[in-house]
This record gives C-alpha cells, structure tokens and sequence, in this order.
C-alpha cells in the first residue's frame, strides 16, 4: 500500500502542486482581506468606545453643574429659614450642602483634568461659590444679635442676592459651553459609529467570500481526492497480486531454507559425532601404548596426553550448535565435559561443583575453555589430594564486562606450598614434571590463555585451615560470551524490523 502512494506521488507531482499553489495563493490573499477587515473594525470600535466615553464624559460634567447650583440652592435656603425662624433645623441641610459644595468641586477638577479653559472655568465658579458662603456665614453669626424683622433686612443686605445671580450665570455658560462640546463629541462618535458599521459589514462579507472559496476549494480538492482514491484502489489491487506472488515465493524459499538448515545441522551433529568417536579410538590407541610400556615418564605422558584427548572427544560428541549452527552452550558442555573427568580420576571420592551460567560461544572456543578447565581440574585431582584422601572441587566461570570472562578452579586439598610459580617460570623444588612450570600441562594452559590475553594466578583459598586448598583464577580479557536471552531479544527485533 505504502511502495502505491508513493508510485502516484511521483506520478501526479504536477497536479497535485499547481492545484496546493493556487489554493495557497488564494487562501492567502482572502485570509489577509479578512485580517485587514478585522482589524480596520477593532480601529473603528476603539474610536467609537473613546467617543462614547467623551459623550459620557461631558454627561458627567453638566450634571455636577447642576448638582453644584443645586447645592447652592440650597444653602440660601437654609440660610433663609434660619433667619426667618431662628430654628436650627435649619442648619442641617444648610452643612450638608456646603460639604458637598466642596465634593462637587473636587469632582469637577478631576473630570476637567487637562483642559484648561475648562479648569479656570470651574474655579472661577468655585471661588464664587466661597464669596457666598462667607456672605452666609456674616449674615449666620450677626443673627443673634437682630429681632426677626430685621433678619430679613440681613439677609437683603448681605449681597447675597447679587452673588448667587453671578454664580447662576457663571454655571449656567460652563454648562453651555458642555453642551457644545457635548454636541461636537456627540457626531464623532455618530461618524465613527458609521466607520465601524463599514468595518463590520467589510468583515462578514469577507468572511463570507472567504467561505465561498473554501467550499469551492473544498469541492474540488474531495474530487481530486476521489480520483486518487479510485487510483489507488487500482494500484492496491494490483500490488496485493503481486505481494501475494512474491509471499508464496518467499514461503517455498522459506521451506527450501528450512530444509538446508536441518539438513546441515544433521552433517554437522554427525560431523562432530564422527569426530567424537575417532578421538575416542585414539584415547583406546594410547591406552594400549600405556599397557605395553613400562617406562614411568612415558606412561605418565601418554596418560595425560590420553586425558586430553578424551577431554577434546568428550567435547566434539556433545557439541549441540544453536544460533545459525554458530553457537554452542558452553554450561552444559563443560559440566558433560568435567562429569566424565570425574568418572575416570576419582569416582564418588572427590566431589565436583560446577557453577557456570547458561552463556553461548563458538565450538572452537567452547572447545578450548572446555580443555582448559579440564586441565587444572585434573591438576588438583593430581596434586590436591592423596591415593585415598576425599574432597571437593569447585569451577566457577562468570563474565567480566563486556568482553571478557573469570574462571576459578578452587580445591579443599593440602595447598599450594609455593614451590611453582606460574609468574616466572621457575621450578622451586618440585620434583613432578606435571608440576613443574615447563611441563606439558602448564605449556597447554598457557598457550590456551595466551590465547584469549589471559593471566593465570594461584593463592591458598583458606590460609588458617588444616587443608588450605589452592584457589587457580584465571583472568581471560578476550573472551566473549553471549547472553541466550539478549541473543533471542535481537534475533526477534532483526525478524520484526522491515527489510
């Protein structure tokens, strides 16, 4: 399906790119109508909110003129009561309008803040406004002093008639002049009410258009889609034949390959088995040799020499490969391996602990570790332990970071008294040719560690102990050993990845 889309893409590349170009090109230029609309509205609609706060703005204004002549109003009023009838009632409405003389005032220079012909206006009012309350509050202290006849003559002679006519007209051209500016901000904010209307009808028409165009594009790229589609449905059927095809090809490939694979493993087990059992009739050659000779050395020689040969054929007959005929499991080989050194050295009279982790290597090295490990296992068989003396030996193999591995054969026998010493080469006083550093069964070990840049070491394994037995570690820097299950997990992800 994947390899068709890919076929009519390069088959339609033309078609495909001038009808996106033009759908492009023509989104493009309606999408900036359309900002460029939206944006002229959100211009006219902030003008028009300023204008509508301008309009609103000189409202205020004129109604605390009206407010401030109210106030003052009323505080004639109260000063006439309170002459006429010496009652202090009222007084009361007389104090509260003056303090809101002086709120009125305040509110007035912060909504006037920044004009000026405004601002001298109203405080050329406000200081009218405080002539007539000091004129009040003469008349107010000089009461007492007067019968009610004559408070009318204070009041007449207090000039407040002539102030408060100058502080009505004062209020009464402050308010004119509001009601021109009102009239003035009112056709702005009637003309941009207009400009935003324009703006908004600009916007919903290209809107509008814009939409129009998307359904025709839309239109026409569900028709194109449906001529792909009905291609693709060509294509598909035409690849699923041939994916079809080439499936029973590649499962009759399979099968043959299957056939191959069982095949050669069945050579190759019999190869093995073969080599196995032709190992096996030399060891029975050399046996003959060691009973028809009598020289101890050659005897001694050919018994280890006999010892190795069968540690190899012992090896060859149980090699079962895994992995592409390329792996074997070297746990079981080297416990099979050291099951049967067991049975000819010693019987049940020493006891063998194996500890080997289930890991894969190839037959030649999981040959060659299986020999080298027989080697120091015979060895402590050999020197560890009397003709008749019980004990135990013990084979640990584990890895060592990525590319290399630990071998350590450990015995409870008498020790290692440190006559031989492995580091440089010298025969202390040991009189064993197998336990010398020259013998054949050190060169073998050697060679075989050389052989995957290794050092061998010996040390006592319990110093206080009647028995203090030798521990041989063997360090093997390039020894690699695979894991089952990281070998199983990457031969799944090989199979599941896509060729």
């Amino acid at each position: 399906m994947y390899a068709a889309v890919v076929m009519l893409r390069f088959n339609q590349p033309r078609k495909f790119a001038l009808f996106s170009g033009s759908a492009t090109r023509t989104l493009l230029i309606w999408v900036a109508v359309a900002v460029l609309s939206g944006l002229a509205a959100i211009v006219a609609w902030r003008w028009t909110v300023k204008a509508a706060d301008r309009v609103n703005h000189t409202l205020i204004v004129q109604q605390e003129l009206t407010k401030w002549l109210s106030a003052a109003q009323d505080l004639q009023n109260g000063q006439l009561g309170y002459l006429l009838t010496k009652d202090s009632r009222f007084l009361e409405p007389y104090e509260a309008a003056k303090g809101s003389v002086v709120l009125i005032h305040n509110d007035l220079i912060r909504l006037v803040d920044g004009h000026v012909a405004q601002a001298a206006l109203i405080e050329a009012i406000h200081k009218t406004m405080k002539e007539r309350i000091a004129a009040i509050e003469k008349s107010l202290a000089a009461v007492g002093s007067v019968d009610r006849g004559s408070s009318a003559r204070v009041f007449a002679d207090d000039g407040g008639i002539e102030i408060m006519e100058r502080l009505r007209n004062q209020i009464s051209a402050a308010k004119q002049q509001e009601q021109i500016l009102f009239s003035r901000r009112l056709r702005q904010f009637q003309s941009q009410s207009s400009w935003l209307l324009a703006a908004m009808l600009a916007t919903l028409l290209a809107c509008a258009a814009l939409a129009l165009v998307a359904l025709i594009r839309e239109r026409q790229r569900v028709a194109a889609l449906e001529l792909t589609a009905l291609t693709l449905r060509s294509a598909n059927r035409s690849l699923e034949e041939r994916v079809n095809a080439r499936t029973e090809e590649l499962a009759i490939e399979r099968d043959r390959a299957e056939a191959e694979r069982e095949r050669a493993e069945a050579l190759l087990r019999d190869v093995t088995h073969r080599i196995g059992n032709t190992l096996a009739l030399v060891v029975g050659f050399i046996n003959l040799h060691i009973r028809h000779t009598s020289d101890p050395r050659s005897v001694k020689t050919l018994t280890g020499a006999r010892d190795r040969i069968h540690a190899i054929a012992s090896a060859q007959r149980r090699i079962n490969v895994v992995n592409d005929l390329e792996l074997v499991r070297i746990d079981t080989l080297i416990r099979a391996v050291l099951d049967d050194v067991v049975e000819a050295a010693s019987g049940d009279r020493i006891l063998l602990t194996v500890d080997v982790p289930p890991l894969l290597a190839s037959a030649q090295v999981a040959t060659s570790l299986c020999v080298l490990t027989q080697e120091f296992v015979v060895n402590s068989f050999k020197h560890a332990f009397g003709d008749h003396d019980k004990g135990q030996v013990s084979v640990c193999l584990k890895r060592s970071g990525d590319s290399g591995a630990e071998l350590v054969v450990e015995d409870d026998g008498s020790g290692w008294d440190g006559a031989f010493d492995p580091m440089d080469g010298a025969a202390r006083g040991a009189s064993d040719p197998e336990h010398r550093s020259d013998g054949l069964g050190t060169k073998i070990a050697a060679l075989l560690t050389r052989q995957f840049s290794g050092t061998i070491s010996y040390e006592r394994a319990r110093s206080t102990a009647v028995r203090p037995g030798t521990r041989v570690t063997i360090r093997l820097s390039e020894l690699t050993l695979s894991d089952p299950e990281s070998l199983q997990e990457r031969s799944r992800q090989e199979s599941s990845s896509p060729s």
